[in-house]
């Protein structure tokens, strides 16, 4: 009796602990968590908002302004750009949505410690800087917001690559 109280006390309590989430990763996850809300109502309102844009951009047109040939060209190619959008809105959002899902679906698995979440978030962060230049035109790799955003992204999915040691499953 007395050895079987000796095995079962050999094992301690801590070698059966699922393993820390590091604050790092932590943190990384839950702005994944805020930026995907964030995203997925820009998505959802996407087609209001285009709308709104092109209605403002069509009243600027024919208030009787003056506008520099610049400004006239770069607001038809606005309208141009958010005409193209209407008419791909459905690619476009399904697209959105479908890399969202991707991107917190990632994050999830990484809170788990899960190393296939990595590779699905990455999917979910650069896939729409791939299909949408190919919906829309090469174009839209060369504006200034998008750029931001691939910027954003490749910096997540480098903060995330650091985190990679701690993905253990």
């Amino acid at each position: 009796m007395t050895d079987q109280n000796l095995t079962a006390n050999t094992f301690s309590d801590d070698e059966f602990e699922k393993p820390k989430l590091p604050t790092m990763l932590n943190v990384l996850t839950i702005l994944t968590f805020i930026g995907c809300g964030i995203g997925f109502l820009f998505n959802v309102f996407a087609p209001k908002l285009w709308s709104f844009s092109k209605e403002m951009m069509q009243k600027a047109q024919s208030s009787g302004q003056e506008m520099t040939a610049k400004e006239a060209e770069k607001m038809q190619k606005g309208l141009a750009q958010i005409e193209l959008a209407e008419a791909n809105m459905i690619p476009l959002l399904v697209i959105g949505v479908a890399c969202i899902a991707l991107c917190l679906v990632g994050a999830i698995m990484m809170r788990k410690l899960k190393k296939d979440g990595f590779w699905i978030y990455t999917a979910g962060e650069l896939l729409p800087f791939v299909v949408t230049p190919i919906i829309m035109g090469m174009g839209q790799l060369t504006e200034l917001g998008n750029i931001f955003f691939l910027v954003i992204a490749i910096a997540f999915v480098a903060m995330y690559a650091t985190q990679r040691k701690f993905l253990v499953r």
